[in-house]
């Protein structure tokens, strides 16, 4: 299945250091309304990990930590091989989350 042969953090971070990924104009302009730069989502896809799966739409749902503990939660499309498209990106709310990398039912 894609999710399991085509995407992990190992090739994620292969993609980015090649700087073959592109934001999406939404992913930026809401990082910006919560003061995250370019340099903090990118960090964030380096030292995160891929906490869901979405195989219908191959996208993926990252979590890390970016400066002073901020847990952060991006999404990327990775329906082109080899492009990473970065859709968006969000602090995630902890009443919706447990310890930001599981959803609470």
């Amino acid at each position: 299945m894609w999710y399991n042969n085509v995407m992990n953090t190992d090739k994620l971070k292969k993609i980015i250091e090649r700087e073959s990924y592109y934001f999406y104009t939404h992913c930026l302009t809401e990082a910006r309304k919560d003061g995250i730069s370019p340099e903090d989502i990118i960090y964030c896809l380096l030292t995160g990990k891929i906490i869901e799966k979405y195989p219908e739409r191959k996208r993926v749902l990252i979590y890390g930590i970016i400066l002073e503990h901020t847990p952060l939660h991006v999404v990327c499309d990775l329906s082109q091989k080899g492009v990473l498209f970065i859709v968006t990106c969000y602090i995630p709310d902890e009443r919706q989350w447990i310890k930001y990398k599981k959803r609470k039912r």
